[in-house]
């Protein structure tokens, strides 16, 4: 899967599905750079944090991990997990991890939303 459009330096060379993954686990969302919970429901929170990786060429990149979690309607928490994407890799998520959910829950919203940072730079 190539990266989209959207990137403007492209992307890590060789990059995968199980790349996306492994960046997720390694994602540290207590260091995230955006914070925002939807406006007109307030069902979801997203963060924004980086990961860096090293391509196949040996290149180093700085991606976007993008982390969701749901409120709860019974108990009015959030405290279930959404997905996970990376902005710039189509067609691609996973759900957010119990580690990494669990790291979203107590942040507040704010920070700057990454802009085109959010793609592979």
């Amino acid at each position: 899967m190539p990266w989209n459009a959207n990137c403007p330096n492209g992307g890590p060379a060789g990059f995968t599905n199980a790349d996306a993954v492994a960046a997720v686990n390694a994602a540290n969302f207590g260091a995230s750079v955006y914070v925002n919970t939807s406006a007109q429901t307030q069902a979801t929170r997203q963060a924004f944090t980086y990961v860096p990786v090293v391509d196949n060429a040996g290149t180093a990149w700085t991606i976007c991990v993008v982390g969701h979690i749901h409120l709860d309607p019974v108990t009015g928490a959030y405290t279930g997990p959404g997905n996970c994407y990376i902005p710039g890799w189509d067609a691609w998520q996973m759900q957010t991890p119990a580690l990494q959910a669990a790291a979203i829950i107590p942040l507040a919203n704010g920070g700057a939303f990454p802009g085109a940072n959010r793609y592979p730079h």
